[in-house]
Parts: C-alpha cells; structure tokens; sequence
C-alpha cells in the first residue's frame, strides 16, 4: 500500500511517497522517497542479544547504515550516529530491558536531503514495528545559499553549492526541537530563521504520516 503527499508548495518541500511493511521478514519496514531521494528502513526487535550488550534499564538500540556502495565511510557513521541518537530519544527504551533493536538504513536512491529522508523513514519504519515510542520525530533540511538565502529541502546541485546546510528534527506533539546539525558556515540570524522555517515545515512531514499511518490502519 502506497501513500502520496498532499500540496507541499507552500513551503516547497520534496513530494513524499511512502509504503508500509515493505519487507515481509521485519516487525516493521517503511520505503520512502522525497523527491528523488529514496530509503529504505527496517526495524527488528526487542531481541535477544549478548549479555555483554545487554543493559538492565533500557534496550540496546543499533543502527546500521548501508550505502549503495556497499563499503562504509566515515560519513555514514556520522549518519549512523545521528539516526541512533534521535531514534534513542523517540523509542520508550525502559518497556525493552536486556534487548536489542536494530535499525537498518538502506540508501536506495541520493539526489539531495539523505539524512532527512533516512530519518523520516525510520520514524516511519518504527511506527509500523508496533515498538512503544515517546513521540514521533520529523527531520527538515535547509540550505543558506551563497546570498544569504534560505532554501527547504534543496536539490543535490544547491546543496553541493550551498553556503551551508542545516538540519532539524522535531518531535511530534509540542514541535520541540529534538536534534539539530550542521554543515558549513552561517550567522545567529539564519539559524534562527531557518530553525523556525523548518519547525512550520515539519508541519506537512506530520500531516503526511497521518495520512500514512491512517490509511494503512484502515487496511489492517
């Protein structure tokens, strides 16, 4: 079952298309693309892991990013890093203790804003393993172009040129900033603008997984 975005030009975000339990094999998967950027999310768990992995307040969740290319770098740690922590704050860990999660990423398509739509999968991913979750979480990317402007979700050519990118992620339910990073150089001014441009955004990426979620409950 495949779910499309609503009008996403008021802010000029990336059409987004999404489709539940994608891979038979996993208590919950998600495929999503924005734009022409395309990931692909599954979640395993609660599992049972090494006891030398194990804590006895929370699960152990892991994160496994998993290029095209098929050999891992140096960047797609950081991506593992980032993903990890802002699953970690969104999973209810204490209902799982002495278990493990697994995260997997699969990067199937990259024309611009990976990272935000890797993300917004694995919330996704997460909502559809059934896992008990504090809140949900969606990922915005801006860019500050060479004048100082400010573009949401831009296509891989500006990104590559921008002066910098910014990236945030709020939470569901007050739309408080949940995590936030950085790429490039950019004054006090533009992260403020593009922190609250980004929080009206996250608005649509919110609405669409309504949308997703209510469809497939209907299916279910």
């Amino acid at each position: 079952m495949g779910v499309e975005s609503g009008d996403t030009k008021e802010f000029k975000l990336k059409p987004m298309k999404c489709e539940l339990n994608f891979l038979s094999k996993s208590d919950g998967s998600a495929i999503l693309s924005q734009g022409d950027t395309v990931a692909l999310v599954s979640v395993n768990g609660p599992l049972d892991i090494k006891m030398q992995s194990q804590s006895i307040e929370k699960s152990t969740i892991e994160v496994l990013f998993c290029t095209k290319g098929g050999k891992p770098s140096v960047p797609d740690r950081y991506k593992e890093s980032i993903i990890k922590q802002t699953c970690e704050t969104a999973i209810l860990g204490s209902l799982y203790p002495r278990s493990g999660i697994t995260i997997t990423i699969q990067e199937l398509e990259d024309y611009g804003g990976l990272v935000t739509c890797a993300l917004n999968c694995a919330c996704l991913a997460l909502l559809n393993s059934g896992l008990a979750m504090r809140h949900v979480f969606a990922a915005v990317c801006c860019a500050v172009d060479e004048l100082g402007g400010l573009v949401l979700e831009p296509e891989q050519p500006l990104a590559a040129a921008a002066r910098a990118r910014l990236h945030f992620v709020f939470e569901g339910r007050n739309r408080t900033l949940v995590s936030a990073f950085s790429e490039g150089s950019y004054s006090e001014v533009a992260y403020e603008e593009a922190l609250e441009k980004c929080r009206a955004a996250s608005e649509v990426v919110f609405t669409f997984y309504r949308d997703v979620v209510r469809k497939y409950s209907n299916v279910i």
